[in-house]
C-alpha cells in the first residue's frame, strides 16, 4: 500500500458516520437507540469497516459501531 493510499484510507476512517442518511436510504433501520441492517447492499464499505458487532435478535440483525 502506497503512502497516499494509506493517508486516504486514514482520512476516510476518521470521518463520522452519517446515521440519518443511512436510515433515510434504507441501509439501516433505527429502533430506539439501536440500529439494524435494512439493506446490506446499501451500506458503504467505509461504514461496514466500522462495524464492531453483529447480533441476530427478534428485531433483526443488530449492528454496533466503533466510535
Amino acid at each position: 500500500m502506497k503512502k497516499s493510499e494509506f493517508d486516504e484510507r486514514l482520512r476516510e476512517i476518521k470521518q463520522p458516520i452519517n446515521f440519518d442518511e443511512l436510515v433515510k436510504s434504507g441501509a439501516l433501520i433505527q429502533k430506539g437507540q439501536s440500529y439494524y441492517i435494512g439493506n446490506k447492499n446499501l451500506i458503504p464499505r467505509i461504514v461496514s469497516d466500522k462495524i464492531k458487532s453483529i447480533a441476530q435478535n427478534r428485531n433483526g440483525v443488530k449492528v454496533t459501531f466503533y466510535k
